[in-house]
């Protein structure tokens, strides 16, 4: 051990009408996967690093003493915390400190680091500081280093009970940004599973949305129709709303069209959603890709239920936006003139 120590450079850390059955050729499935294996790499990559510096650094300042950012830490090199790793991890100034060595240890230094980790990520998964590490591991390493973490959450069938965890959640949504779709697909198939509780829960909703971005063609597809099929049951969830959203901005438009007519085959389903906190831009979304007939009425639907949308500050906020559908606004604040 000394010998390696020497071997490390020292560094200093720094402060309808129901919609009729489908055959999956109607969504072009076969010509998706076809060129999305090769392009899945590149673009997928290109889609984390994106995304992970607009969403990883805000979760990561959560709790107090999580973050790296959060006070100095001692100055450590990537030799002194061997053999530590995974104790300091679990430690709310330990974690600054392995973050910090992960950050500036080289390649081969930081694969020994994470090493230590093997066999504890779970444990690491569920932990305030240590989750935070996880993080870190995933946004330096490649993604063929993360597939101890994959394995850890499949190999025991936890991939649903992580997913709804308050920390865990974060480290499953990252691997699904990041890893190859060979890594993560018994993962996705997990999540999929039981994909109707994951996107009704706080936190597991946010798996799905992440399936939704970043998985294959065909895990898209088998999201979406598990989407549709139980429309009711997530549309009246206020985490369902959100993987809703989540289906309209990145599925094609053929799968948003019957998405959006699943949810207007029942009549008090839109004017449910029309009052969420992200029913305003859902419901607009939802209603734009129909057609014109169908558009129409779906906006008579919400004119009709006008009473009840004036109680809400959402609702009122749909009404108003009636006109950009063609339909010409609703006065918020006045009587409906449609018979409601």
């Amino acid at each position: 051990m000394a010998t390696f120590s020497l071997a490390l450079p020292l560094c200093t850390s720094n402060n309808t009408d129901g919609p009729a059955p489908r055959m999956p050729a109607s969504h072009g499935i076969s010509q998706a996967l076809g060129s999305e294996m090769s392009l899945c790499s590149s673009r997928k990559t290109q889609r984390f690093a994106s995304w992970s510096s607009e969403s990883c650094h805000s979760v990561q300042s959560t709790t107090a003493g999580e973050s790296e950012s959060e006070g100095p830490a001692s100055p450590r090199c990537a030799g002194s915390i061997v053999g530590q790793v995974q104790a300091l991890s679990h430690t709310p100034e330990g974690t600054r400190q392995v973050q910090s060595a992960l950050g500036q240890a080289s390649d081969i230094e930081r694969e020994l680091l994470v090493k230590e980790l093997h066999g504890h990520a779970v444990r690491a998964m569920r932990c305030p500081h240590a989750n935070h590490v996880l993080q870190k591991v995933i946004s330096t390493m490649p993604a063929a280093s993360l597939q101890f973490m994959v394995d850890e959450i499949t190999q025991d069938d936890l991939a649903k009970k992580i997913a709804t965890h308050r920390y865990g959640g974060r480290i499953v949504q990252q691997l699904l940004a990041k890893c190859e779709a060979s890594q993560i697909r018994d993962l996705a198939e997990a999540l999929l599973q039981d994909a109707v509780a994951l996107c009704c829960h706080f936190f597991g909703n946010f798996a799905i949305q992440h399936l939704l971005q970043f998985g294959t063609a065909e895990q898209q597809y088998r999201c979406l129709r598990t989407i549709e099929q139980n429309i009711g049951t997530i549309a009246r969830s206020p985490s369902g709303v959100s993987v809703i959203e989540a289906a309209m901005q990145h599925t094609c438009s053929l799968d948003r069209l019957w998405l959006a007519r699943a949810v207007v085959q029942d009549a008090e389903l839109l004017p449910h959603l029309a009052q969420t906190r992200h029913g305003p831009g859902v419901v607009s979304q939802l209603i734009a890709v129909l057609p014109e007939r169908e558009r129409e009425r779906a906006c008579q639907v919400l004119v009709e239920a006008g009473a009840e949308l004036r109680t809400s500050r959402y609702g009122k906020r749909v009404l108003a936006s009636l006109g950009s559908h063609g339909l010409g606004s609703v006065d918020a604040g006045s009587p409906c003139t449609s018979g409601c």
